[in-house]
Protein backbone atom coordinates (compact mmCIF):
# COMPACT_ATOMS: atom_id res chain seq x y z
CA UNK A 1 0.00 0.00 0.00
CA UNK A 2 1.53 3.55 -0.92
CA UNK A 3 2.23 6.06 1.77
CA UNK A 4 0.70 8.98 0.30
CA UNK A 5 2.50 12.40 1.98
CA UNK A 6 -0.20 14.24 3.92
CA UNK A 7 -1.35 17.34 3.02
CA UNK A 8 -4.06 20.30 3.82
CA UNK A 9 -5.93 21.00 0.43
CA UNK A 10 -6.79 25.04 0.17
CA UNK A 11 -10.79 25.77 0.51
CA UNK A 12 -10.74 27.35 -3.00
CA UNK A 13 -8.06 28.18 -5.99
CA UNK A 14 -8.10 29.53 -9.47
CA UNK A 15 -7.32 26.15 -10.92
CA UNK A 16 -7.65 22.28 -10.20
CA UNK A 17 -5.76 20.17 -12.54
CA UNK A 18 -7.28 16.93 -12.36
CA UNK A 19 -4.13 14.43 -13.13
CA UNK A 20 -0.48 14.37 -12.32
CA UNK A 21 0.39 12.98 -15.40
CA UNK A 22 3.29 15.17 -17.71
CA UNK A 23 0.21 17.26 -18.66
CA UNK A 24 -1.40 17.60 -15.33
CA UNK A 25 1.79 18.72 -13.90
CA UNK A 26 3.05 20.72 -16.90
CA UNK A 27 -0.52 22.55 -17.01
CA UNK A 28 0.43 23.65 -12.94
CA UNK A 29 3.88 24.56 -13.62
CA UNK A 30 2.54 27.37 -16.18
CA UNK A 31 -0.06 28.21 -14.45
CA UNK A 32 1.50 28.87 -11.06
CA UNK A 33 4.53 30.65 -13.20
CA UNK A 34 1.71 32.43 -14.24
CA UNK A 35 0.89 33.78 -11.23
CA UNK A 36 -2.44 31.57 -10.87
CA UNK A 37 -3.25 29.43 -7.87
CA UNK A 38 -3.12 26.01 -8.40
CA UNK A 39 -4.12 22.43 -7.18
CA UNK A 40 -3.31 19.49 -8.70
CA UNK A 41 -5.14 15.79 -7.81
CA UNK A 42 -3.51 12.94 -8.48
CA UNK A 43 -5.21 9.82 -7.16
CA UNK A 44 -1.56 8.39 -7.10
CA UNK A 45 1.64 9.27 -7.55
CA UNK A 46 3.02 11.86 -9.75
CA UNK A 47 4.07 10.11 -13.14
CA UNK A 48 3.11 6.75 -11.68
CA UNK A 49 0.63 5.12 -14.83
CA UNK A 50 1.75 6.02 -18.35
CA UNK A 51 3.79 9.40 -18.30
CA UNK A 52 6.22 7.59 -16.26
CA UNK A 53 6.07 4.42 -18.64
CA UNK A 54 6.94 5.91 -22.50
CA UNK A 55 8.93 5.29 -24.59
CA UNK A 56 11.10 8.24 -23.57
CA UNK A 57 11.44 9.55 -27.61
CA UNK A 58 10.24 13.54 -28.23
CA UNK A 59 10.14 12.93 -31.95
CA UNK A 60 8.46 15.73 -34.43
CA UNK A 61 9.28 13.05 -36.87
CA UNK A 62 5.94 11.02 -38.11
CA UNK A 63 3.32 12.80 -36.43
CA UNK A 64 -0.23 13.76 -37.66
CA UNK A 65 0.35 17.30 -39.31
CA UNK A 66 -2.30 18.36 -36.52
CA UNK A 67 0.02 17.98 -34.08
CA UNK A 68 2.94 19.48 -35.59
CA UNK A 69 2.60 23.15 -34.37
CA UNK A 70 2.68 22.34 -30.82
CA UNK A 71 5.40 19.46 -31.15
CA UNK A 72 7.82 22.04 -33.12
CA UNK A 73 7.33 24.36 -30.22
CA UNK A 74 7.33 21.95 -27.84
CA UNK A 75 11.19 20.53 -29.07
CA UNK A 76 12.49 23.93 -28.30
CA UNK A 77 11.32 23.99 -24.75
CA UNK A 78 12.40 20.56 -24.11
CA UNK A 79 16.05 22.18 -25.12
CA UNK A 80 15.88 24.24 -22.33
CA UNK A 81 13.93 22.63 -19.84
CA UNK A 82 16.86 21.14 -17.58
CA UNK A 83 18.13 24.59 -16.98
CA UNK A 84 14.53 26.09 -16.34
CA UNK A 85 13.76 23.38 -14.36
CA UNK A 86 17.47 23.04 -12.57
CA UNK A 87 16.93 19.35 -12.95
CA UNK A 88 17.74 16.37 -14.57
CA UNK A 89 15.64 14.93 -17.24
CA UNK A 90 17.99 12.75 -19.10
CA UNK A 91 17.42 14.79 -21.95
CA UNK A 92 20.10 14.07 -25.41
CA UNK A 93 19.52 15.50 -28.47
CA UNK A 94 20.43 12.86 -31.35
CA UNK A 95 17.35 12.77 -33.39
CA UNK A 96 14.89 10.03 -34.51
CA UNK A 97 15.37 7.60 -37.10
CA UNK A 98 12.74 5.54 -39.16
CA UNK A 99 13.94 2.41 -40.63
CA UNK A 100 11.85 1.76 -43.96
CA UNK A 101 11.70 -2.26 -44.10
CA UNK A 102 10.84 -1.87 -47.76
CA UNK A 103 9.96 0.36 -50.88
CA UNK A 104 6.09 0.51 -49.46
CA UNK A 105 7.13 1.66 -46.19
CA UNK A 106 10.03 4.42 -47.74
CA UNK A 107 7.06 5.50 -49.99
CA UNK A 108 4.63 6.25 -47.00
CA UNK A 109 7.47 8.17 -45.12
CA UNK A 110 8.68 10.10 -47.90
CA UNK A 111 4.81 10.49 -48.60
CA UNK A 112 4.76 12.32 -44.94
CA UNK A 113 8.26 14.53 -46.04
CA UNK A 114 6.37 16.27 -48.68
CA UNK A 115 3.03 16.22 -46.46
CA UNK A 116 4.61 18.72 -43.84
CA UNK A 117 7.72 20.44 -45.10
CA UNK A 118 5.75 23.77 -45.06
CA UNK A 119 6.39 23.18 -41.34
CA UNK A 120 10.18 23.26 -42.54
CA UNK A 121 11.07 20.46 -40.05
CA UNK A 122 14.88 19.23 -41.70
CA UNK A 123 13.89 15.52 -41.75
CA UNK A 124 15.80 13.95 -44.62
CA UNK A 125 15.80 10.91 -46.46
CA UNK A 126 18.43 8.60 -45.53
CA UNK A 127 19.93 5.28 -47.88
CA UNK A 128 21.31 1.80 -46.14
CA UNK A 129 24.40 3.71 -45.92
CA UNK A 130 23.12 6.63 -44.57
CA UNK A 131 21.43 4.54 -42.03
CA UNK A 132 24.60 2.28 -41.07
CA UNK A 133 26.30 5.46 -41.05
CA UNK A 134 24.27 6.61 -37.89
CA UNK A 135 24.18 3.75 -36.71
CA UNK A 136 27.62 1.31 -36.70
CA UNK A 137 26.54 -2.34 -36.95
CA UNK A 138 22.80 -2.12 -37.64
CA UNK A 139 22.37 -5.46 -39.85
CA UNK A 140 18.94 -4.51 -41.08
CA UNK A 141 19.08 -0.96 -42.45
CA UNK A 142 16.69 -1.90 -45.12
CA UNK A 143 15.90 0.02 -47.88
CA UNK A 144 17.11 3.32 -46.07
CA UNK A 145 14.80 5.46 -43.83
CA UNK A 146 14.12 9.34 -42.89
CA UNK A 147 16.32 11.19 -39.82
CA UNK A 148 15.21 14.22 -37.83
CA UNK A 149 18.56 15.36 -36.18
CA UNK A 150 16.67 18.32 -33.93
CA UNK A 151 14.74 15.29 -32.41
CA UNK A 152 15.33 14.00 -29.11
CA UNK A 153 14.50 11.37 -26.09
CA UNK A 154 13.89 11.90 -22.65
CA UNK A 155 13.32 10.00 -19.53
CA UNK A 156 9.43 9.77 -18.27
CA UNK A 157 10.31 8.43 -15.07
CA UNK A 158 12.18 12.13 -14.06
CA UNK A 159 10.12 14.15 -16.49
CA UNK A 160 6.87 15.21 -14.65
CA UNK A 161 8.31 14.66 -11.59
CA UNK A 162 10.69 17.14 -12.26
CA UNK A 163 8.17 19.80 -13.77
CA UNK A 164 5.71 18.87 -10.46
CA UNK A 165 7.99 19.78 -7.89
CA UNK A 166 9.21 23.14 -9.63
CA UNK A 167 5.31 23.92 -9.69
CA UNK A 168 5.45 23.39 -6.20
CA UNK A 169 8.13 25.11 -5.07
CA UNK A 170 6.75 28.32 -7.05
CA UNK A 171 3.08 27.64 -4.90
CA UNK A 172 1.22 24.92 -6.65
CA UNK A 173 -0.59 22.39 -4.30
CA UNK A 174 0.09 18.95 -5.50
CA UNK A 175 -1.88 16.53 -3.83
CA UNK A 176 -0.90 12.77 -3.94
CA UNK A 177 -3.15 9.98 -3.17
CA UNK A 178 -6.28 12.38 -3.71
CA UNK A 179 -8.91 11.83 -6.68
CA UNK A 180 -11.29 14.32 -7.61
CA UNK A 181 -14.90 12.76 -7.32
CA UNK A 182 -16.93 15.30 -8.79
CA UNK A 183 -17.11 18.48 -10.38
CA UNK A 184 -19.59 20.89 -9.38
CA UNK A 185 -21.02 23.82 -11.72
CA UNK A 186 -22.62 27.06 -11.09
CA UNK A 187 -24.92 29.04 -13.87
CA UNK A 188 -23.27 27.39 -16.46
CA UNK A 189 -19.85 27.33 -15.36
CA UNK A 190 -17.18 25.94 -13.28
CA UNK A 191 -18.04 26.33 -9.53
CA UNK A 192 -15.56 23.71 -7.61
CA UNK A 193 -14.25 20.12 -7.56
CA UNK A 194 -15.12 17.60 -4.76
CA UNK A 195 -11.84 15.31 -3.83
CA UNK A 196 -11.08 12.77 -1.75
CA UNK A 197 -9.45 15.69 0.94
CA UNK A 198 -12.55 18.15 0.32
CA UNK A 199 -14.12 20.51 -1.66
CA UNK A 200 -12.27 23.21 -3.55
CA UNK A 201 -13.72 26.32 -4.88
CA UNK A 202 -12.35 27.17 -8.19
CA UNK A 203 -13.12 29.11 -11.45
CA UNK A 204 -11.32 26.96 -14.09
CA UNK A 205 -10.81 22.74 -14.18
CA UNK A 206 -8.16 21.28 -16.92
CA UNK A 207 -9.00 17.24 -16.74
CA UNK A 208 -5.67 16.20 -17.96
CA UNK A 209 -6.94 12.16 -15.95
CA UNK A 210 -5.63 10.05 -18.96
CA UNK A 211 -7.74 6.99 -19.46
CA UNK A 212 -10.36 8.29 -17.05
CA UNK A 213 -11.08 11.77 -18.55
CA UNK A 214 -13.75 10.10 -20.29
CA UNK A 215 -15.70 9.28 -17.31
CA UNK A 216 -15.60 13.29 -16.73
CA UNK A 217 -16.84 14.48 -19.85
CA UNK A 218 -19.59 11.93 -19.61
CA UNK A 219 -20.83 13.97 -16.32
CA UNK A 220 -21.25 16.83 -18.86
CA UNK A 221 -22.91 15.19 -21.61
CA UNK A 222 -20.07 15.07 -23.94
CA UNK A 223 -18.84 12.31 -25.65
CA UNK A 224 -15.28 10.95 -25.71
CA UNK A 225 -14.00 7.58 -27.25
CA UNK A 226 -11.07 6.63 -25.41
CA UNK A 227 -9.99 2.94 -24.69
CA UNK A 228 -6.43 1.75 -24.09
CA UNK A 229 -3.91 -0.38 -25.24
CA UNK A 230 -0.47 -2.06 -23.20
CA UNK A 231 2.32 -1.18 -24.29
CA UNK A 232 5.33 -3.30 -22.27
CA UNK A 233 8.77 -1.33 -22.43
CA UNK A 234 12.65 -3.01 -21.12
CA UNK A 235 15.50 -1.47 -19.99
CA UNK A 236 18.69 -3.11 -20.50
CA UNK A 237 21.99 -3.53 -19.37
CA UNK A 238 24.62 -1.02 -20.04
CA UNK A 239 25.86 -1.71 -23.93
CA UNK A 240 28.55 -0.21 -25.82
CA UNK A 241 27.83 2.91 -27.60
CA UNK A 242 24.88 2.56 -30.66
CA UNK A 243 23.72 5.81 -31.21
CA UNK A 244 22.35 9.07 -29.86
CA UNK A 245 18.82 8.45 -31.92
CA UNK A 246 15.90 7.03 -30.94
CA UNK A 247 14.79 4.31 -33.88
CA UNK A 248 12.69 2.15 -35.17
CA UNK A 249 13.93 -0.26 -37.00
CA UNK A 250 13.04 -4.11 -38.03
CA UNK A 251 9.95 -3.75 -35.45
CA UNK A 252 12.20 -2.75 -32.56
CA UNK A 253 12.09 0.69 -30.95
CA UNK A 254 15.06 1.64 -29.29
CA UNK A 255 16.70 4.69 -27.99
CA UNK A 256 20.25 4.50 -26.28
CA UNK A 257 20.34 6.34 -22.54
CA UNK A 258 23.88 8.54 -21.63
CA UNK A 259 24.51 5.66 -18.96
CA UNK A 260 24.30 2.84 -22.25
CA UNK A 261 21.37 1.38 -21.26
CA UNK A 262 18.58 0.98 -23.39
CA UNK A 263 14.80 1.28 -23.48
CA UNK A 264 13.47 -0.54 -26.34
CA UNK A 265 10.34 -2.56 -27.68
CA UNK A 266 8.43 -4.65 -29.57
CA UNK A 267 7.40 -1.72 -31.76
CA UNK A 268 4.27 -3.02 -34.26
CA UNK A 269 2.29 -5.37 -32.07
CA UNK A 270 -0.45 -3.88 -29.73
CA UNK A 271 -1.76 -5.40 -26.71
CA UNK A 272 -5.48 -5.04 -25.77
CA UNK A 273 -6.69 -6.47 -22.70
CA UNK A 274 -10.15 -7.43 -22.82
CA UNK A 275 -12.68 -6.37 -20.39
CA UNK A 276 -16.91 -5.28 -20.01
CA UNK A 277 -15.88 -1.73 -21.02
CA UNK A 278 -14.08 -2.68 -24.30
CA UNK A 279 -17.73 -2.31 -26.13
CA UNK A 280 -18.51 0.67 -24.85
CA UNK A 281 -16.71 2.59 -27.58
CA UNK A 282 -16.62 -0.21 -29.95
CA UNK A 283 -18.52 1.18 -33.07
CA UNK A 284 -15.78 4.14 -32.93
CA UNK A 285 -12.65 2.00 -32.86
CA UNK A 286 -13.76 -0.57 -35.44
CA UNK A 287 -12.07 0.63 -38.64
CA UNK A 288 -9.02 0.99 -36.70
CA UNK A 289 -8.99 -2.37 -35.69
CA UNK A 290 -10.48 -3.95 -38.92
CA UNK A 291 -7.60 -1.69 -41.13
CA UNK A 292 -4.84 -2.96 -38.71
CA UNK A 293 -5.85 -5.84 -37.08
CA UNK A 294 -3.06 -8.40 -37.68
CA UNK A 295 -0.83 -5.85 -35.10
CA UNK A 296 -3.50 -6.42 -32.12
CA UNK A 297 -2.89 -9.23 -29.64
CA UNK A 298 -6.39 -9.97 -27.63
CA UNK A 299 -5.97 -10.95 -24.37
CA UNK A 300 -8.56 -12.39 -21.61
CA UNK A 301 -6.69 -12.07 -18.46
CA UNK A 302 -7.28 -11.26 -14.84
CA UNK A 303 -8.53 -7.85 -16.35
CA UNK A 304 -11.52 -9.47 -17.17
CA UNK A 305 -12.52 -10.30 -13.75
CA UNK A 306 -11.10 -7.16 -11.93
CA UNK A 307 -13.31 -5.28 -14.34
CA UNK A 308 -16.74 -7.60 -13.29
CA UNK A 309 -15.66 -7.16 -9.17
CA UNK A 310 -15.08 -3.10 -10.31
CA UNK A 311 -19.02 -2.80 -11.62
CA UNK A 312 -19.92 -4.91 -8.26
CA UNK A 313 -22.45 -3.25 -6.34
CA UNK A 314 -20.14 -1.96 -3.25
CA UNK A 315 -17.11 -2.06 -4.35
CA UNK A 316 -14.39 0.41 -4.52
CA UNK A 317 -14.55 1.08 -7.87
CA UNK A 318 -18.30 1.66 -8.04
CA UNK A 319 -18.36 3.70 -5.07
CA UNK A 320 -16.03 6.50 -6.50
CA UNK A 321 -16.33 5.46 -10.35
CA UNK A 322 -14.15 8.38 -11.37
CA UNK A 323 -11.06 7.01 -9.20
CA UNK A 324 -11.58 3.55 -10.18
CA UNK A 325 -8.76 1.26 -9.55
CA UNK A 326 -5.88 3.44 -7.89
CA UNK A 327 -2.79 2.12 -9.14
CA UNK A 328 -1.20 1.29 -12.30
CA UNK A 329 -2.62 -2.40 -13.40
CA UNK A 330 -0.98 -3.11 -16.76
CA UNK A 331 1.69 -5.75 -16.17
CA UNK A 332 4.64 -6.34 -18.99
CA UNK A 333 4.22 -9.46 -21.52
CA UNK A 334 6.80 -11.75 -21.59
CA UNK A 335 6.04 -12.18 -24.97
CA UNK A 336 7.03 -8.64 -25.68
CA UNK A 337 10.15 -8.85 -23.35
CA UNK A 338 11.64 -11.57 -25.14
CA UNK A 339 10.59 -10.77 -28.89
CA UNK A 340 12.46 -7.35 -27.90
CA UNK A 341 15.58 -8.93 -26.75
CA UNK A 342 15.67 -11.14 -29.37
CA UNK A 343 14.93 -8.83 -32.11
CA UNK A 344 17.95 -6.38 -30.50
CA UNK A 345 20.53 -8.73 -30.78
CA UNK A 346 19.62 -9.52 -34.36
CA UNK A 347 19.78 -6.07 -35.53
CA UNK A 348 22.80 -4.88 -33.72
CA UNK A 349 24.71 -8.12 -32.97
CA UNK A 350 27.91 -6.60 -31.87
CA UNK A 351 26.21 -6.42 -28.50
CA UNK A 352 27.45 -9.53 -27.23
CA UNK A 353 25.90 -9.60 -23.74
CA UNK A 354 22.96 -7.59 -22.53
CA UNK A 355 20.79 -8.14 -19.30
CA UNK A 356 17.26 -6.67 -18.10
CA UNK A 357 17.54 -4.61 -15.16
CA UNK A 358 13.49 -3.31 -15.50
CA UNK A 359 10.63 -4.25 -17.14
CA UNK A 360 7.45 -2.23 -17.05
CA UNK A 361 3.90 -1.50 -18.63
CA UNK A 362 1.29 1.32 -18.88
CA UNK A 363 -2.26 1.63 -20.49
CA UNK A 364 -2.26 4.23 -23.08
CA UNK A 365 -5.19 6.28 -24.10
CA UNK A 366 -6.03 6.22 -27.60
CA UNK A 367 -8.68 8.08 -29.37
CA UNK A 368 -9.76 6.13 -32.65
CA UNK A 369 -7.92 8.59 -34.85
CA UNK A 370 -4.60 8.57 -32.74
CA UNK A 371 -4.60 12.48 -32.48
CA UNK A 372 -5.58 13.91 -28.64
CA UNK A 373 -8.72 15.91 -27.82
CA UNK A 374 -7.70 19.61 -26.28
CA UNK A 375 -10.62 21.58 -25.84
CA UNK A 376 -12.71 23.93 -23.80
CA UNK A 377 -16.30 23.62 -22.99
CA UNK A 378 -18.94 25.83 -23.57
CA UNK A 379 -21.33 24.35 -21.43
CA UNK A 380 -19.73 24.22 -18.20
CA UNK A 381 -17.69 27.36 -18.92
CA UNK A 382 -14.09 26.82 -17.78
CA UNK A 383 -13.52 23.26 -18.32
CA UNK A 384 -10.36 21.74 -20.52
CA UNK A 385 -9.53 18.58 -21.50
CA UNK A 386 -6.08 17.77 -22.51
CA UNK A 387 -6.66 13.50 -23.20
CA UNK A 388 -5.93 10.64 -25.47
CA UNK A 389 -2.38 11.32 -26.39
CA UNK A 390 -2.68 7.51 -28.19
CA UNK A 391 1.05 6.67 -27.22
CA UNK A 392 3.01 9.66 -28.63
CA UNK A 393 2.13 12.27 -25.66
CA UNK A 394 5.02 12.36 -23.43
CA UNK A 395 6.91 14.31 -25.82
CA UNK A 396 4.20 16.82 -25.62
CA UNK A 397 3.50 17.43 -22.32
CA UNK A 398 5.39 20.98 -22.02
CA UNK A 399 3.69 22.83 -24.57
CA UNK A 400 0.53 21.38 -23.58
CA UNK A 401 0.42 22.51 -20.10
CA UNK A 402 1.70 26.24 -21.66
CA UNK A 403 -1.03 26.58 -23.89
CA UNK A 404 -3.62 25.38 -21.52
CA UNK A 405 -2.00 28.05 -19.39
CA UNK A 406 -1.94 30.41 -21.96
CA UNK A 407 -5.43 29.79 -22.70
CA UNK A 408 -6.63 30.38 -18.72
CA UNK A 409 -4.68 33.85 -18.62
CA UNK A 410 -5.47 35.21 -22.17
CA UNK A 411 -8.33 34.09 -23.10
CA UNK A 412 -6.99 32.13 -26.03
CA UNK A 413 -4.64 29.23 -26.71
CA UNK A 414 -1.02 30.54 -28.03
CA UNK A 415 -0.92 27.32 -30.72
CA UNK A 416 -3.24 26.61 -32.81
CA UNK A 417 -5.20 23.28 -31.87
CA UNK A 418 -7.16 22.69 -34.92
CA UNK A 419 -8.32 19.40 -35.51
CA UNK A 420 -8.28 18.56 -31.55
CA UNK A 421 -11.55 19.75 -30.82
CA UNK A 422 -13.78 17.32 -28.86
CA UNK A 423 -17.04 17.62 -31.48
CA UNK A 424 -14.74 15.58 -34.42
CA UNK A 425 -15.93 12.61 -32.54
CA UNK A 426 -19.71 13.54 -31.62
CA UNK A 427 -20.81 15.37 -35.29
CA UNK A 428 -20.21 11.89 -37.27
CA UNK A 429 -16.13 13.01 -38.80
CA UNK A 430 -14.20 10.68 -38.62
CA UNK A 431 -10.37 11.11 -39.62
CA UNK A 432 -7.90 8.22 -40.62
CA UNK A 433 -4.93 7.79 -37.95
CA UNK A 434 -1.47 8.74 -39.81
CA UNK A 435 0.73 8.49 -36.74
CA UNK A 436 2.84 5.34 -37.07
CA UNK A 437 3.77 5.14 -33.45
Amino acid sequence: MTNYPKITLPKECDVVVIGGGIHGSSSAYYLTKAGMKVVLLEKDTIASHQSGRAWGFVRQQGRDPVELPLMIECNKIWQGLEKELNADLEWRQGGVLFVARDDKEMSEFEGWINDTKHFGIETRVLDPKGVEKLTPGITTPGVGGIYTPSDGQAEPKKAAPAIAKRASELGAVIAEGCGALSIETEAGAIGSVVSEKGEIKCKYVICAAGAATHKFVAKFGRRLPQQTTRGTVIRTTPVPDISAAGMLAAGLAFRQRADGSMNIADEFMTDIDLTLGRFKYARDFMPGLFDNWATFKFHFNKRFFDDLVDRMPGSDASRQPMIGRRTNQAEPYEVRVKNAMRNLQKVLPQIKKVGIVDTWAGDIDVTPDAVPVIDQFDNPKHFFVASGFSGHGFAMGPVVGKVLADWITTGQPSITLKGMELARFEDGTRRVPRTRV
